[in-house]
């Protein structure tokens, strides 16, 4: 994609400042309260307006469409679950490994999974200095002229998105959720010999995760924790500081992660949480920046911090294995290291492009909308009062880094604040491909019992000779066609489109069994969303949910629980994985707008055109 030197530049610096989930109504009421007095100022200089997100409305989806200007047939994110086409099997769409990296190269650790070139592509090749911090999507980063450290897709030390460990003298039931990362210890004179599990390592016959001596001192006061020769205190329902994790994986070879601790309790029982062992940004086991030392610069100037790509530790607090005051006091800590990052960028920043993306806020939301909403089957009036303010606090937090930002913005700096979607309550999941099943589309090799919550994951239990379609990830549809799918039975062409039409038509039908409402707005064909050279590998039909529903966890990995319906109650109580127009995102502009309902489409397009470029994307330039 060229780029066209169209106009003079209109302005000499612009500053983006994504934040993941603001909501224009939550946004538009706390203004109007005189709650976001920042906000009001810039909605006053120039512009505030919803904006429409991406279909489906997921960060992934979202974030590439913003940086690429392209709807997801040209960037190839769909969802945040791919379906493998050899096997049918679900794999992530936000990260991937590169099966011809052989050798171990770190360079060579993972494939790009965002396709074509985002806006600071074309700025920093026409020699506009280009800065970009955890802009999700840009894992593993094209090694190019703008800085850039990834955000949502960067891996843990292993590889993978991440798991935590819970270290406890406790009984934890084998069929808990998240029993997986139960670390059982025993307690000898108040000492706990113990590990800390790292990569995989290869060996002769077998592979095993190479793991790292521990030594925990417990008593009545703090705990003393002991990892290579370093003693470290931590007291109760206190976060550790940053610890350096060495790992051996080989002869005369060594990696290095970072890890956080969690003490929850020392009596009756032990307990404590630690995180996913992150990439240590002063010693990156993979390329997680471009150029490759820019993190490490980071970590010299600002210290160590989360390098994950979604490093809100959820997971943890819905199993159990954190409370909320731990969640929160995580989150803090890393709203305020990613403000580091920004204010070391714009101590600096003379000219040309910074761009900067922040996410607890849309992890708050995920675990606090039931304080919003009464209605929801998990609602609980004590807990509410308790909670009801977090969620605008972080709005009043992202209001305080907006003052601070426009501080820097003088007559020659453009600046542009949004979100990549907005939110709403999550209050019934739906199963689609129970709801394939039971409308003849997908055949089942047994009955599935009500006993059978996940239904059979992994598609364990799918007949594929007599399936004609099949669901997987938040809404996203496959047909099973003849000559793309392994054992496809549904002819290409007028045989598939029918068959299309059919699944969409009926899906907005779809009622819940429990109260009559509908469960689902739309029903997109990918022919009608999507154009580009990825197209081929979208979904089929993506399901676009009403208010209040959501696709269930199951699946999302190809399960099919006996029943369409459930209650959601999980702490993940907000979500935004619904039809497009419920859940618009928020843009606020210094400058006036010269078009009507902006998509964020339009918001790479019209940061070339703050430097006088114009290249041919979908969207289009706001001024």
């Amino acid at each position: 994609m060229s780029v066209k030197f169209t106009a003079n530049p209109k302005y000499k610096k612009a500053i983006l400042l994504g934040i993941d989930g603001l909501d224009p109504k939550i946004l538009s009421l706390l203004m109007q309260q005189g709650d976001l007095p920042n906000f009001s100022k810039l909605r006053g200089a120039g512009a505030y307006s919803p904006l429409m997100t991406s279909n489906p409305a997921q960060s992934p989806v979202a974030w590439a469409s913003i940086a690429t200007g392209n709807n997801p047939g040209y960037h190839g994110v769909f969802d945040f679950l791919n379906r493998r086409i050899t096997d049918y099997m679900p794999e992530l769409a936000i990260l991937k490994q590169n099966p011809k990296n052989i050798f171990g190269k770190r360079e060579a650790g993972f494939l790009p999974v965002m396709q074509g070139n985002a806006f600071w592509d074309h700025t920093s090749a026409n020699n506009v200095p280009s800065t970009v911090l955890k802009w999700p999507m840009t894992f593993q980063p094209k090694q190019t002229r703008t800085k850039l450290y990834a955000g949502l897709g960067v891996p843990d030390i292993r590889g993978g998105l991440g798991k935590y460990a819970f270290y406890t003298s406790g009984e934890i039931p084998q069929h808990s959720e998240g029993h997986e990362k139960i670390v059982r210890v025993n307690i000898n004179g108040g000492t706990i010999n113990t590990h800390i599990f790292g990569p995989n390592v290869t060996k002769m016959m077998s592979r095993e995760f190479a793991k790292t001596d521990m030594l925990i001192r417990t008593g009545n006061g703090p705990i003393e924790i002991t990892l290579d020769g370093r003693k470290y205190k931590l007291s109760l329902n206190q976060w550790s500081e940053w610890i350096e994790v060495n790992f051996k994986i080989g002869m005369m070879k060594t990696v290095s992660g970072t890890v956080k601790f969690y003490l929850n309790r020392t009596s009756p029982e032990f307990e404590l949480y630690m995180t996913p062992v992150q990439i240590n940004p002063s010693d990156p086991v993979f390329v997680i920046s471009s150029p490759d030392d820019y993190v490490k610069e980071l970590a010299g100037n600002l210290g160590n911090f989360y390098t994950l790509g979604m490093p809100e530790d959820t997971k943890a607090l819905e199993e159990g294995r954190t409370d909320e005051e731990a969640f929160i006091s995580m989150c803090d800590e890393i709203v305020e290291e990613q403000e580091k990052m920004l204010w070391y960028e714009m101590n600096r920043f003379s000219e040309g492009l910074l761009a900067s993306a922040f996410f607890s806020t849309d992890r708050i939301q995920h675990i606090f909308w039931v304080t919003r909403d009464p209605a929801h089957p998990l609602y609980n009036e004590s807990y509410a009062l308790k909670y009801a303010h977090v969620i605008d606090d972080y709005y009043r937090k992202m209001d305080r880094t907006l003052g601070e930002v426009m501080k820097a913005v003088d007559d020659k700096t453009a600046l542009m604040v949004f979100s990549d979607h907005g939110f709403t309550t999550f209050r019934r999941a739906v199963h689609l491909n129970s709801w394939l099943v039971q409308n003849g589309l997908m055949k089942l090799t047994r009955k599935v019992s009500d006993d059978d919550k996940e239904g059979g994951g992994l598609f364990q239990y799918v007949d594929w000779n007599n399936t004609r379609a099949f669901s997987l990830g938040f809404g996203s549809i496959y047909l099973n066609i003849k000559g793309r799918e392994r054992n496809g039975i549904v002819g290409a062409g007028p045989e598939a489109d029918s068959l299309s039409d059919r699944i969409a038509g009926e899906l907005l039908n779809l009622r819940d069994s429990q109260n009559g409402q509908p469960a689902v707005k739309n029903a997109y064909k990918r022919t009608g969303i999507y154009n580009g050279a990825q197209v081929n590998t979208a979904p089929d039909i993506v399901v676009g949910f009403e208010y209040g529903y959501r696709a269930s966890w199951q699946t999302a990995v190809g399960g099919s629980p006996a029943r369409i319906f459930e209650d959601n109650l999980k702490k993940w109580s907000g979500d935004h994985i619904v039809d497009p127009t419920i859940v618009p995102g928020i843009l606020l502009t210094n400058f006036k707008l010269e078009k009507e309902d902006p998509s964020l489409l339009d918001i790479a397009p019209t940061v070339l055109s703050f430097f006088g470029m114009s290249a041919d994307m979908e969207g289009k330039a706001l001024i």
